[in-house]
C-alpha cells in the first residue's frame, strides 16, 4: 500500500498583496521625485537670485567708478584760475538720469547715464546736454539677462563753512540706487526683485545742483 505523499504549501504575495504593494511603492518614489524637484527648483531659485543680485552689482560699479570722476580735470592749478571755474562743475541729477563731465571722458567730455527700456545706458556727449536724451550711441551697461526696473540718483548735500556761493547747500556724494529683476520664463523667479545701493563721492566738490 502506497503511503500518500505529504502535500506542503507554498506561501508568498496574492494578486492583491502584489497590487497593493506596487500602489504604496509608487507613492513612495513619487514622494521622493516631487522632494527632489523642489530641492532643485529652490537650489536653482538661490542660484539665480544670486546671479541677479551680482549682475547688479557689476552694474552699480561701472555706474559709479564713471560717475566717481565728474568733475575732475587734467590740471586743477589751470582750472582754478578761469573765471568761470571748473568747466566740468556742472552735475544734473534727477530721476533716472545723471548728466557731469570729465577731463578725458570717452566720448565726451560729457557723460549722460539713464534708465531706457529696462537698460541702464551711457551717452556720451561734445557739449552739455540741455537734457538727458543727447545725440550720440548709447552704450548698454549690465547684462541682457537682467531689466533694470528703476536707477535712481539722490545727491546729498551738507553746508560749507565758510559758505562757497550764495547757495550754501553744496553736493559732496550721490546715492545711487538701482533695482531689477532677471529676464526669466519662470514666473516666480521672474518675479523676484533686488535692489542695490552704493554712496559715490565725487572727488571735485562745487556749487550744489
Amino acid at each position: 500500500m502506497l503511503t500518500p505523499r505529504p502535500r506542503f504549501r507554498t506561501s508568498g504575495f496574492g494578486l492583491i498583496e502584489l497590487m497593493v504593494a506596487m500602489v504604496i511603492g509608487l507613492i513612495v518614489v513619487g514622494a521622493v521625485l516631487a522632494l527632489v524637484v523642489s530641492i532643485m527648483r529652490s537650489n536653482r531659485q538661490t542660484l539665480q537670485s544670486t546671479r541677479l543680485t551680482q549682475e547688479l552689482r557689476a552694474t552699480l560699479s561701472v555706474v559709479s567708478s564713471d560717475l566717481r570722476r565728474a568733475r575732475s580735470v587734467n590740471d586743477p592749478l589751470s582750472a582754478a584760475v578761469i573765471v568761470t571755474g571748473n568747466p566740468y562743475k556742472a552735475v544734473t541729477a534727477s530721476a533716472g538720469c545723471v548728466i557731469y563731465g570729465y577731463d578725458g571722458a570717452a566720448n565726451g567730455p560729457w557723460h549722460v547715464i539713464k534708465l531706457v527700456s529696462g537698460k541702464v545706458v551711457l551717452l556720451g556727449s561734445a557739449t552739455l546736454p540741455a537734457n538727458c536724451s543727447p545725440d550720440g550711441t548709447p552704450i548698454a551697461i549690465g547684462s541682457d539677462q537682467v531689466e533694470v526696473t528703476s536707477l535712481s540718483f539722490t545727491p546729498t548735500t551738507t553746508t560749507s563753512t565758510p559758505p562757497l556761493s550764495t547757495d550754501e547747500s553744496v553736493v559732496r556724494d550721490f546715492t545711487v540706487t538701482i533695482s531689477g529683476r532677471l529676464v526669466d520664463q519662470d514666473a516666480d523667479l521672474a518675479s523676484v526683485v533686488r535692489t542695490v545701493s552704493q554712496d559715490v563721492y565725487v572727488r571735485s566738490v562745487g556749487a550744489g545742483i
